[in-house]
């Protein structure tokens, strides 16, 4: 089986390479749509498990393009996305060092979800070209509290420059690990992929 992490995160593919996952990275030409609509704006678990389901559908779609010789006879494809919530507001990635500040003032001295929706999809070509597809999801969520910090400590944590692609501005496993003052649950969860549920859900992506 190929599977393929539908993702260019270094932070999940390291993951599953800890999970010993032998695996390959593909992203779609043509990204998923990742606009939220309000029912999923306000039911963030949902939303994080259908952005899964959108970065892993839209390399499916590509892979269902080709001819069936082209591709492996069963393939898997893993879609994910993490996102920070703070009173049931999601926080995205900053666009700007202002905005950083902004998230980062508001998770200063507070307790915040980190919910991680991932997708699976399973695809089985026959020997005729017929192919059959199942899929699941699911979404996990850890808890994180920040220490208070000082506007200067959120300025010399933005300055080095780890925050623009992470969701709420942050990175547990890099030097935002100062900012926090604790956590539950699952680390690889707050860190954007929760391997054990993963492979727990999905046994089939266990390296044989």
């Amino acid at each position: 089986m190929d599977i393929i992490l539908a993702s260019n995160s270094p932070r999940r593919r390291e993951l599953l390479e800890q999970a010993g996952v032998k695996f390959y990275v593909r992203t779609a030409d043509q990204p998923g749509d990742e606009t939220l609509d309000d029912e999923l704006r306000a039911n963030p678990s949902k939303a994080a498990r259908e952005l899964a389901k959108r970065k892993a559908g839209a390399v499916v779609q590509e892979l269902l393009a080709v001819e069936a010789d082209q591709r492996a006879p069963e393939v898997a494809v893993v879609g994910a996305d993490t996102m920070v919530v703070l009173d049931g507001r999601i926080f995205g990635k900053p666009h700007s060092y202002s905005e950083g500040v902004g998230m980062l003032r508001k998770l200063s001295g507070k307790t915040h979800e980190v919910i991680t929706g991932v997708a699976v999809f399973l695809l089985k070509t026959d020997e005729d070209g017929r192919v059959s597809m199942g899929k699941g999801a699911f979404s996990e969520t850890s808890e994180v509290t920040f220490k208070r910090l000082s506007d200067e400590q959120i300025a010399d944590y933005l300055r080095k420059g780890e925050s623009y692609d992470k969701a709420g501005a942050y990175a547990i496993q890099g030097a935002g690990a100062d900012l926090i003052e604790g956590y539950e649950g699952d680390w690889d969860n707050i860190v954007g992929l929760p391997t054990s549920t993963l492979l727990d859900a999905f046994p089939v992506l266990r390296s044989e």
